[in-house]
C-alpha cells in the first residue's frame, strides 16, 4: 500500500513538470489547455489523500504559506469585495504541493524530472532556431510557440517556449534547470548539459537568463575545480558567438530592453515612494494596477492597445499588489530554507536545489518570474522539497 501511495505521489510530481509544456489555449471560457495539468495534480491529490490514512498536516511547516494565503484572500475582500482571486487559488495549490511532498514517506528521486525536461526544452529550443519552426499563437496571441521573427539584424529571431512569458521566461527556465543539471550530474553528461544549455538558452535570445546560467555555472565548477567542464563552457560561448552574442549584448539600438526595464522599475519605485502609507502597507490589490514603460496606474486607465506587466522585478511587484505587509509574509515563506542554507553555507552552496532557488531569485531581479506561474511552480517545488528535506534531518 505504501508503494501504492507513493506511486500515485510520484505521478503528482511529474504532473507538475509538465506544465511549463502546456501551451495555453481556450477549451471553454473557464478552462484552458495549461489548467488540465493542475486538475489532474488535484484529482490525483484527492486519492492520495484517501488512500494515506496517516495523511498529516505539518501545521508548522505550512504556517507561512497559510499566513500569505490568509492575507491575500482579506486583502482582496477590502479592496475588491471579493474573497477569491487567481492568485489565491495559485497559491491555494501551492499549499497541496506541498502537502504531497511533506507526506511522501519513502524517497523519491526527483532529479531525473529535472534533467528530461532540460533535454527537452533546450532541444525544443535549438530545434526550432535552426529549422526556423514556430507552431503559432496561443490564447493570448502575443508570442508565437517555437521561432519568432525579428528584424535585429545579426539573427533572424528568437524562441520562445510553449508557456506563457516569452522568450525570457522560456530562457530563465533553461537556465534554472541547467545550473540543477550541471550541479548534480557526473562529468559527461554534465558537460553535455552545458553545452545544451548554453547554446539552448541563448537562442531564447535572453540576456538575464543566459548570465545567470553561465555565471552560476562558472563559480559551480570554480569551486570543484573542474577546469575541463569550465572549458567546455567557454567553448559553448565562443560558439554563440557566431549567432550574434556580441551584438546581442551591445546593440541597445534594436532592442532598447534594459532601458525598458530600468523605466519600469524606477517608474515603480517612485509610484512606491509617492503613494499613501496604508498602500504602502497593503498595495493596490492583485490584477488592479499595471505598468507600461514608464507608467505605473490602475490597469482599466491604460488605453486597450497596451499591453500592461508588472515592473519586470518580481519582489516590487509584491510590493506594488500587496505591500510592504505581502512582501513580509511572503519571505517569511523562505526563512527555514534560507537559515538552513546560511547554517551550513559550505555544503549548501553545492546543492542542486539551493543552485536552483538561488538562479530563480537572481532571475526574479529582472522579471516578474515568480508571477509566471507556468514557470514557478518549479521553483516552489523546489522550494517545498528543500524544506521537506530539512525535517527529514
Amino acid at each position: 500500500m505504501v508503494k501504492f501511495k507513493n506511486q500515485i505521489s510520484k505521478v503528482q510530481i511529474l504532473t507538475l513538470f509538465t506544465i511549463p509544456l502546456i501551451p495555453h489555449y481556450f477549451i471553454s471560457s473557464n478552462v484552458h489547455t495549461d489548467d488540465l495539468p493542475v486538475l489532474f495534480f488535484l484529482i490525483l491529490f484527492l486519492l492520495n489523500f484517501y488512500f494515506n490514512k496517516k495523511f498529516k498536516l505539518f501545521y508548522k511547516e505550512l504556517i507561512p504559506l497559510v499566513m500569505f494565503i490568509l492575507y491575500i484572500a482579506i486583502q482582496n475582500y477590502s479592496l475588491n469585495g471579493e474573497i477569491f482571486s487567481s492568485d489565491f487559488f495559485r497559491y491555494l495549490f501551492y499549499l497541496a504541493v506541498f502537502l504531497t511532498i511533506l507526506n511522501i514517506h519513502e524517497t523519491i528521486k526527483f532529479d531525473n524530472f529535472y534533467f528530461y525536461l532540460f533535454i527537452f526544452v533546450t532541444s525544443f529550443s535549438i530545434g526550432c532556431y535552426f529549422l526556423e519552426l514556430n507552431f503559432g499563437s496561443d490564447s493570448y496571441d502575443y508570442w508565437k510557440i517555437g521561432f519568432n521573427r525579428n528584424e535585429w539584424g545579426f539573427t533572424t529571431g528568437r524562441i520562445n517556449g510553449l508557456q506563457a512569458g516569452g522568450p525570457n521566461a522560456f530562457g530563465g527556465l533553461i537556465a534554472c534547470l541547467g545550473v540543477y543539471c550541471i550541479s548534480h550530474l557526473s562529468d559527461i553528461k554534465r558537460n553535455i548539459v552545458i553545452i545544451l544549455g548554453v547554446i539552448g538558452c541563448f537562442f531564447t535570445y535572453s540576456r538575464a537568463s543566459l548570465i545567470v546560467l553561465v555565471v552560476f555555472s562558472f563559480l559551480f565548477l570554480l569551486y570543484i575545480k573542474n577546469y575541463y567542464s569550465f572549458v567546455i563552457l567557454l567553448i559553448s560561448l565562443i560558439f554563440t558567438s557566431f549567432f550574434g552574442l556580441t551584438d546581442r549584448f551591445s546593440s541597445e539600438l534594436e532592442t532598447e530592453g534594459i532601458e525598458d526595464r530600468v523605466q519600469m522599475q524606477q517608474a515603480t519605485l517612485t509610484n512606491i515612494n509617492e503613494r499613501k502609507p496604508i498602500e504602502n502597507l497593503f498595495g493596490y490589490g492583485f490584477g488592479n494596477y499595471g505598468v507600461v514603460r514608464n507608467s505605473v496606474q490602475n490597469i482599466d486607465d491604460f488605453d486597450q492597445s497596451l499591453r500592461p506587466t508588472g515592473p519586470h522585478n518580481s519582489f516590487l511587484f509584491i510590493v506594488l499588489n500587496y505591500g510592504f505587509v505581502g512582501l513580509f509574509l511572503f519571505l517569511n515563506i523562505f526563512l527555514s530554507p534560507l537559515l538552513s542554507f546560511l547554517k551550513n553555507i559550505k555544503k549548501n552552496i553545492l546543492s542542486p536545489r539551493y543552485l536552483f532557488l538561488g538562479c530563480f531569485v537572481a532571475l526574479s531581479f529582472t522579471g516578474d518570474f515568480i508571477q509566471n506561474h507556468s514557470i514557478s511552480v518549479l521553483f516552489f517545488l523546489t522550494l517545498f522539497i528543500t524544506v521537506s528535506s530539512l525535517n527529514e534531518k
